[in-house]
């Protein structure tokens, strides 16, 4: 039976309730997050499966007893990527030129400061990558010792892939004209009324096509590349413009164009 208490505590709570703002709509949010755990899971299973497969499947090895990247730089980067998952390692590998040759560690005689900030901003730029890539791509490897080099994994092959800024004193050349080598580029703006060239062309047979994407930087040259292996290259051209435009990684080309991760590129010989 009801009495006039609860009467009075039920009316009390129904006028609460009609005064407080209707709630959200949840499900873009739970949707999104399930696609972002998807992704991160898909991650960690094709890392482990990527470490377990030979070096002479892929040319690359894991670095057993060496120093991979920190979860957490020495060196953290000026603007980390927000949606950066925080503690996220990226565990880098070596790619061997020869198939159970193993290069020399360092070959560049880096101080380990340096090759703290260059293994930091790796990092930086497989977190972007990991957010940025499409879902095809399911595992994000940087290359030791290879600043601008990473190596990515979509349908259980695993590719090169080129993030480079590097410095340079030339202008952009004009958009290639590859009627021989069946490729294709061309011209498209981004980031207002910036210019950033497209190309798809075969690469190492007819019928293996490597992406390419590049534009120039205040005082750099950006360059984003897949390589083809066995079979095209997994993402293309235009897959690379929606990584080159998101504002994120702008902020890291502007950054590295500021502090430099790699050297000066060399002036083209006259006639060479």
């Amino acid at each position: 039976m009801e009495t006039d208490e609860n009467i009075r505590l039920r009316q009390a709570l129904e006028h609460a309730a009609a005064e407080l703002p209707p709630l959200p709509d949840l499900a873009p949010l739970a949707v999104r997050e399930g696609r972002r755990r998807r992704a991160r899971a898909r991650f960690a299973v094709a890392t482990t499966a990527f470490g377990a497969v030979t070096a002479g499947a892929l040319g690359i090895a894991l670095l057993p007893g060496s120093d991979p990247a920190p979860a957490t730089p020495a060196a953290v980067p000026s603007s980390p990527a927000p949606s950066a998952s925080p503690g996220a390692s990226y565990p880098p590998v070596v790619v061997e030129a020869t198939p159970g040759v193993t290069p020399p560690d360092n070959p560049d005689g880096l101080s380990p400061a340096e090759r703290e900030r260059r293994a930091a901003h790796q990092q930086r730029v497989a977190a972007l990558l990991d957010e940025l890539l499409p879902e095809k791509v399911t595992g994000i490897r940087p290359v030791k010792d290879e600043v601008a080099v990473y190596r990515i994994t979509a349908g259980g092959a695993s590719f090169r892939m080129a993030v480079s800024v590097r410095p340079t004193d030339e202008p952009l050349a004009p958009c290639p004209d590859l009627p021989e080598e069946r490729g294709v580029c061309e011209t498209v703006a981004f980031d207002g009324d910036r210019e950033a060239q497209l190309m798809a062309m075969p690469v190492n047979g007819p019928d293996t096509t490597g992406s390419y994407l590049r534009f120039s930087y205040g005082k750099s040259r950006v360059l984003l590349s897949v390589d083809p292996e066995a079979v095209s290259a997994p993402v293309t051209p235009r897959e690379l413009l929606d990584v080159a435009a998101d504002p994120r990684f702008l902020d890291l080309v502007e950054d590295t164009d500021a502090r430099p991760v790699e050297t000066k590129e060399p002036r083209p010989v006259a006639g060479g």
